[in-house]
């Protein structure tokens, strides 16, 4: 059980992108709270920083970048931890990835990869966050394909 409803905050985040001619930093200060039952939408201009700032998050943004600031998520059982200090390809932060936290990329073109099935793609968060048992991952898959109104989704599934 959470100690409050606050379930990430970011504190001061600053994103810089090093590049030839020196570090350019789009994202400057930014700070805001998600509480549990809310929803967050990041509205703004092409290019003013809302993936890098939601990649910062996760931990999912180029090498290239580097992020400062705090990111503090408190998991289900009031453990907070700073998301900023955890390393990008560590254990801790891929248990967090797809299960706690997840991002829905805006353009569907890009939103999976063409070179794996729809099947592969959504059952490897399966097999990741919920059973690794082949037959009872592929079933979960399968039914969230159809609570999502993908028709034969058997068919499309491979």
């Amino acid at each position: 059980m959470r100690q409050n409803d606050t379930i990430i905050e970011v504190r001061d985040l600053r994103v810089s992108i090093r590049m030839d001619e020196g570090l350019l930093t789009p994202v400057r200060g930014v700070d805001f709270a998600i509480h549990a039952g809310e929803t967050l939408g990041l509205v703004g201009e092409s290019g003013c920083g809302k993936s890098l700032t939601s990649k910062a998050i996760l931990r999912i943004n180029d090498k290239k970048c580097v992020s400062t600031g705090q990111i503090l998520f408190q998991n289900e059982n009031g453990e907070s931890m700073d998301l900023n200090q955890l390393s990008p390809r560590g254990r801790e932060i891929r248990e967090i990835r797809g299960k706690a936290i997840s991002m829905i990329f805006q353009e569907p073109m890009v939103a999976f990869s063409p070179m794996y099935t729809i099947g592969n793609q959504i059952n490897e968060c399966t097999r990741l966050h919920i059973t690794r048992d082949k037959k009872e991952s592929k079933a979960i898959t399968l039914d969230m394909m159809k609570r999502v109104g993908i028709a034969n989704a058997e068919k499309r599934y491979d």
